[in-house]
C-alpha cells in the first residue's frame, strides 16, 4: 500500500460511528519543541552539544523507533521506558548524570504544561460529538498519555485511550487495531482514524479494516493529505451523512 491517496478502499466505506484520533502531530505537540526541552535539559547536566546538534541527533535516533514493521511492534512500560532511556543517551552522550538527564525529560513530557493542543481540535471534537459520533485517543505514547490529557481541557473528556504500551502493541500492528475495535464496540469499518504517519495510521488502519485520513498539518497544500482536522472531520461528517456511506 503506497500514500498516494487519504480515501479507504470501497469495501471499507460505511458510516463511521467513531473516530479514532492519534495524539502527538494530531492533537497535540510539544512546546517548547523537543529540541529546546532536549537542549536544555543537556545543558543543566553539562552537554556542550549545540540546540542544532541536538536537534539533528534526535531526528536521526528517533527515526529508528518512530515507524516500525507490524512484527517488530510489540511492547509494553518497561520498553517505551528503556526504548526513551536509549534515545537520550544516544542524543546527549556528553553529559555528566546520564540517569538524571533521562528522568528529567521523561518526567517533563509527562506533563500536560509541556504540551499544546492544536487551535482546531476542540471544535473538531465539538463537531463530532454534535453528529453522533464517538471519540477514541489511539496513540504509540505510553501510559503518561493519560496525565496529559488530564490536564488539557480539550481532551480530558475522552474516555476511551487506547495507548501502546497498555494494550501491548504499538502501531502499525494488527493488535493495537485489534485492542482499538474492542474497545469501541463496533465494527473494524465503523472506524474512522485520522493521524499524521502514514505507515502507524493509515496503512496499518486500513490492513485491518478501519477507514484512515492522512492528516499532514506541514503540507497544506498536498493533494493527497488532509492539512487540517476541521477538514478531516468535513471528510468524516460526509461520510457519516451520504447515502454511499451506508453501502
Amino acid at each position: 500500500m503506497t500514500p498516494h491517496s487519504s480515501q479507504p478502499s470501497a469495501n471499507a466505506f460505511r458510516a463511521p460511528q467513531w473516530v479514532a484520533l492519534d495524539a502527538v502531530g494530531t492533537l497535540i505537540h510539544p512546546e517548547p519543541g523537543v529540541a529546546e526541552a532536549y537542549h536544555a535539559a543537556a545543558s543543566r547536566h553539562g552537554s556542550r552539544l549545540s540546540a542544532e546538534e541536538i536537534s539533528l541527533r534526535f531526528r536521526t535516533v528517533y527515526s529508528e523507533f518512530e515507524e516500525l514493521p507490524p512484527e517488530r511492534a510489540d511492547t509494553s512500560e518497561e520498553r517505551e521506558l528503556a526504548k526513551w532511556r536509549e534515545i537520550v543517551a544516544r542524543v546527549i552522550p556528553d553529559v555528566t548524570d546520564p540517569e538524571q538527564c533521562f528522568q528529567d525529560l521523561f518526567e517533563w513530557f509527562s506533563h500536560p504544561g509541556a504540551w499544546r493542543v492544536y487551535p482546531d481540535v476542540a471544535e473538531a471534537l465539538v463537531r463530532l460529538s454534535a453528529n453522533g459520533l464517538q471519540v477514541a485517543l489511539a496513540s504509540n505514547f505510553d501510559r503518561r498519555l493519560h496525565q496529559v490529557c488530564d490536564g488539557l481541557p480539550a481532551l480530558d473528556q475522552i474516555g476511551v485511550r487506547v495507548v501502546s504500551s497498555e494494550v501491548g502493541w504499538r502501531k502499525p500492528s494488527p493488535g493495537f487495531y485489534r485492542a482499538l475495535v474492542s474497545q469501541t464496540g463496533v465494527d473494524a469499518g465503523e472506524i474512522v482514524m485520522i493521524g499524521d504517519s502514514w505507515l502507524n495510521d493509515i496503512a496499518g488502519a486500513r490492513e485491518a479494516g478501519l477507514q484512515a485520513l492522512w492528516l499532514d498539518r506541514r503540507c497544506p497544500t498536498s493533494t493527497d493529505r488532509i492539512p487540517t482536522l476541521g477538514m478531516a472531520v468535513d471528510e468524516v461528517l460526509r461520510r457519516r451523512h451520504s447515502p454511499e456511506g451506508t453501502k
